[in-house]
This record gives structure tokens, C-alpha cells and sequence, in this order.
């Protein structure tokens, strides 16, 4: 398990050569105008599989409530490229919230929750997903704006966060950005930039 550590990362990225800090430069400058907060939850793992899939969709920003801690492995590392915040409570989730304009989103399986496939996104949309076991905390879910659910048709009672996460950026993404060009493939996966340094990345 990994604590969310800014200073680390900050320090990983002023030891990096200068094609590394240029491709985080690159990275920031395509980031969508929205974020997503999860609070406090349990699985570290999941918490590491979600920051993957916010940087598959260029996530503003990922907010860990409550709970900071995450499995490493699970993120592949892709961490140090995410621009990570931790916040304490629910009260600190909510002043950010009102200091950077973003209309907050909850997802949630409620009988009053609008359908994701009928939703039409707001400006700058927050995301917020509660922990595996409990949900979102009263507050949180009071606090929403909307509250947002995605339909299912088989047996399971729920989805995995992650996978619900995955679920709605991507609906995001392409309602709101449909002219938005994904990276290039190459083979069976999507081709590391060349100027990463990661393993599969073509030559420059």
C-alpha cells in the first residue's frame, strides 16, 4: 500500500530527465475540465486501478477523501502523472468544490438518480464516488447536485467502483468531447508516447 505523498512525486519529477518532464507538460495541457473524488475507500486496490483508468480519460484532477492510501501496483505507477489532492472530510470536499466551480456529481444506485445514458453533463462536472462497503457519507450525497446511476440488467446488486468510474468518463468523454483524438494504436494497445522512456515505446 502507498500513502498519497505530493512532496514525493514532486521530488520523482525534479530528478527526471527532461523528455519525462516534458511528457507530464503534455499530459497537463490536454486535461479535461472535470474531476473525479472518491471517499474513503476500502480496497486499496481499486483506488490504484481508478487512477489508471483518470488518466486513460484525462482526468483534471483526483480528489481522495477521507482515506489516502492506495496499492501502487495497482496504478502501474501512472500516479506520478495525475495531478492527486487529498482531502481530510467531507467539509473540505465541499469548500474545494464551491472554490473551483464544479458542479457535484454523485453516483450512486438511487431510485431518484437520473440515468446515465439520458444525462446531459454540466460545464465542469465532479464526479463522486463512496467507498465499496457504505456508500457515500449522508453529507456528500445531501450536498450533490445530481445524482447520476448507471442501468444494469442482470443479477449483481452493483459494480466495481472502478469499473463504474471507467463507465462514466467515458460517457463523458465522448458526449462532451466527440471530436477529441484518442492516442495512437499500436499493435493491441494504445502506443506509449516515445518520449516516455516506458517499455514498448517506439524510438524516437
Amino acid at each position: 500500500m502507498t500513502k498519497l505523498n505530493p512532496e514525493e512525486i514532486e521530488r520523482f519529477w525534479r530528478e527526471q530527465n527532461p523528455r519525462r518532464r516534458a511528457l507530464r507538460e503534455r499530459l497537463d495541457a490536454r486535461r479535461l475540465p472535470y474531476g473525479v473524488a472518491v471517499e474513503n475507500l476500502t480496497k486499496d486496490w481499486n483506488l490504484g486501478n481508478l487512477i489508471r483508468t483518470a488518466n486513460a480519460f484525462l482526468c483534471g484532477e483526483l480528489l481522495l477523501v477521507g482515506s489516502d492510501v492506495f496499492d501502487e501496483a495497482g496504478s502501474g505507477g501512472i500516479h506520478r502523472f495525475e495531478r492527486m489532492r487529498h482531502l481530510p472530510d467531507a467539509k473540505a470536499l465541499l469548500a474545494h468544490v464551491r472554490e473551483e466551480g464544479y458542479t457535484l456529481i454523485a453516483v450512486e444506485i438511487d431510485r431518484k438518480a437520473e440515468m446515465l445514458h439520458r444525462f446531459t453533463f454540466p460545464a465542469k462536472p465532479l464526479f463522486l464516488f463512496g467507498s465499496e462497503l457504505r456508500g457515500l457519507s449522508r453529507e456528500l450525497g445531501e450536498a450533490s447536485a445530481v445524482r447520476l446511476m448507471i442501468p444494469q440488467y442482470g443479477l449483481i446488486p452493483c459494480l466495481n467502483v472502478n469499473v463504474s468510474c471507467s463507465i462514466v468518463l467515458y460517457a463523458y468523454v465522448t458526449q462532451c468531447f466527440p471530436d477529441l483524438e484518442p492516442v495512437p494504436v499500436a499493435g493491441a494497445k494504445f502506443r506509449a508516447d516515445p518520449g516516455s522512456g516506458q517499455r514498448g515505446a517506439p524510438p524516437n
